[in-house]
């Protein structure tokens, strides 16, 4: 049954997408800084600002353009280009003045496709009575007139910003601005942002520089640009001007040597691979508060996989070693660690993250977490980690609800860094030859609290609806389901047996339909038992009594007491604590 783009079973719950590897490119960057010397600072600064000015008049070019550029275009503006530079330097500015238009283009588009989902949520409760429901789309319709008014102002305000924004598509026409659209809007809030002029001219400045050479491969060193040898020496390939105003200290060619050396902390063995094959090598230089940085790109030599190898068994390889089901949330996250046969085992573990502050700050807290899944993924042996593919949508109409608590969710939601979470999961996993499986994230906190959560608490620690998620988000990684089952554990897509004895009254056979993708609900666990978890109240043990325990003995454990001999599955008893003595 499908409801619009969303695909559900004839229970009414959404098709679970099936669980896949996440796939890596190997592609690694790696920065180091660059201790300049007055000269070098010089040549930077002039080369950085002549390439800028190269660069925002070709973007400036390919934004007018629009959607009818052509191949005539894109080889008339690298012939200019290169008349005032060099082929590789131009290659390199309109290569980026494109991929600068294709983003702003599907950010263009994703903005229309969100103004046109809100508008069909609005439109759709608004056909809706005040405080009715619609029987078959199960859309209900808002809460008061008053509110009613307001999302009919609200949809007028939608459907005129999708106008524009449609116009804007069909024209081609897009916005962009090198240096950043947030750090020009601060240039009018100088005093919130604590900056003066000067700082923000500085920064503004270096935001603009862009000092970047592509990679070729066959080329020596793997770059003609921007070139290092393996000892960490640098040349650089200045356009003509620049070579004849600092001839003094290039080469015939227009290379100039930089007095700085370059040497990278970290993954200095896979750079020194790569050049020395002379395989392709980006560089980027660039300027921090006064600093300056390089970044070397480049992605590693992959070997082939062998013959007959798909992706079955590469998905059966990681799970050979069990997983660890990991839940994100906004301020922790919840991993647990689970067999081959989907078993949590120990308990799980708590990792605290906090993603508020700067993006720098976020980004250290997002690696801090990957660290530590990787190394409890190496102690417990685990072949992969299991993720869910998170992609909220933080729109006023789609996510969350209305008021000051669902701006405040929506605040919280929109602060998570799912997709560089992911990203960087991937990528150090992949270093790490660690597997990354990603799941669909449906049903996982309410399945984990109806079947894992009052299962895996003890006395002494009660699992959270988190880690009971992760538990859920672990098993539908290994392509089993969510329920716990007592005889076996099968994977999702089998059906299981019914059982020889006869269904009792409020209990429900656990049972899956192939190819749904989801499970059937049931009555919650332990409905007419006491939590054994929980000790009875003084008043509950005054209460209970030899002589009434029979009478307020459920029928199901008598029965099963009756019959000692056979084994009880489906019923867990509790033991009564010793009546206190009277005096």
């Amino acid at each position: 049954m499908a409801a619009g783009s969303v695909v559900r079973s004839v229970s009414g719950l959404r098709v679970l997408a099936p669980p896949r590897l996440a796939e890596h490119s190997g592609a690694m960057a790696i920065r180091t800084r660059l201790h300049l010397s007055g000269r070098d600072e010089r040549v930077l600064a002039e080369l950085g600002e002549f390439l800028g000015e190269l660069a925002s008049r070709d973007l400036a070019e390919r934004i007018f353009l629009g959607a009818g550029h052509t191949t005539e275009d894109f080889a008339r503006r690298k012939r200019e280009l290169t008349a005032l530079s060099s082929s590789r330097w131009a290659g390199t500015i309109t290569r980026g003045s494109n991929d600068q238009w294709a983003l702003a283009r599907r950010a263009q588009a994703a903005h229309l496709a969100e103004l046109e989902a809100a508008i069909g949520v609005v439109s759709a409760r608004l056909s809706v009575p005040v405080g009715a429901c619609h029987a078959k789309s199960r859309v209900e319709g808002y809460p008061s007139q008053a509110v009613r008014a307001a999302k009919q102002r609200r949809l007028a305000h939608l459907q005129a910003e999708a106008a524009r924004a449609r116009a804007a598509w069909e024209q081609g026409r897009v916005r962009v601005v090198r240096g950043g659209r947030r750090l020009l809007h601060t240039r009018l809030h100088l005093e919130q942002a604590g900056l003066d002029q000067a700082q923000w001219r500085r920064r503004w400045r270096e935001a603009r520089t862009r000092i970047e050479a592509d990679g070729e491969s066959g080329k020596r060193h793997g770059n003609q640009s921007i070139q290092i040898t393996p000892d960490g020496a640098i040349t650089i390939k200045l356009p003509p001007e620049l070579a004849a105003r600092y001839a003094r200290w290039c080469d015939a060619h227009g290379r100039y040597p930089l007095d700085a050396r370059c040497a990278f902390a970290y993954r200095d063995r896979q750079w020194r691979a790569q050049v020395g094959a002379h395989r392709a090598v980006g560089y980027r230089i660039g300027f921090e508060d006064g600093r300056c940085y390089l970044t070397a790109a480049f992605t590693p030599a992959r070997p082939d996989l062998p013959d007959g190898v798909d992706d079955a068994a590469l998905m059966a390889a990681a799970r050979a070693g069990g997983v660890i089901g990991i839940d994100h949330n906004s301020d922790h996250l919840a991993a647990w660690r689970l067999d081959a046969h989907g078993n949590p085992t120990g308990r799980p573990e708590r990792i605290d993250v906090d993603y508020t502050g700067t993006s720098s700050r976020r980004d250290a807290q997002v690696r801090h977490a990957c660290s530590r899944l990787i190394r409890l993924a190496k102690e417990s042996g685990a072949t992969a980690l299991v993720i869910e593919d998170l992609g909220f949508d933080t729109g006023r109409e789609s996510c969350g609800w209305n008021g000051r608590s669902g701006k405040a969710f929506r605040h919280t939601v929109a602060g998570m860094p799912v997709a560089k979470f992911a990203a960087r999961l991937v990528a150090m996993a992949h270093r790490a030859h660690l597997a990354v499986i990603v799941v669909d994230p449906a049903y996982s906190s309410r399945w984990g609290a109806q079947h894992w959560k009052r299962a895996t608490s003890t006395r002494r620690e009660k699992t959270s609806g988190h880690q009971a998620a992760a538990v859920v988000i672990g098993r539908r990684g290994q392509g089993l389901g969510a329920r716990r089952r007592a005889e076996k554990t099968v994977p999702r897509k089998q059906t299981e047996a019914v059982p020889a004895h006869p269904v009792r009254e409020g209990r429900r056979c656990a049972t899956t339909h192939p190819g749904t993708g989801t499970e059937d609900h049931r009555p919650p666990a332990f409905t007419t038992q006491p939590d054994p978890c929980r000790t009875p109240t003084a008043r509950a043990r005054l209460e209970d009594r030899a002589h009434d325990a029979r009478r307020r003995r459920p029928h199901a454990t008598a029965e099963s007491a009756q019959h000692r001999s056979e084994r009880a599955t489906d019923v867990q008893t509790w033991t009564q604590d010793s009546l206190p003595l009277s005096d």
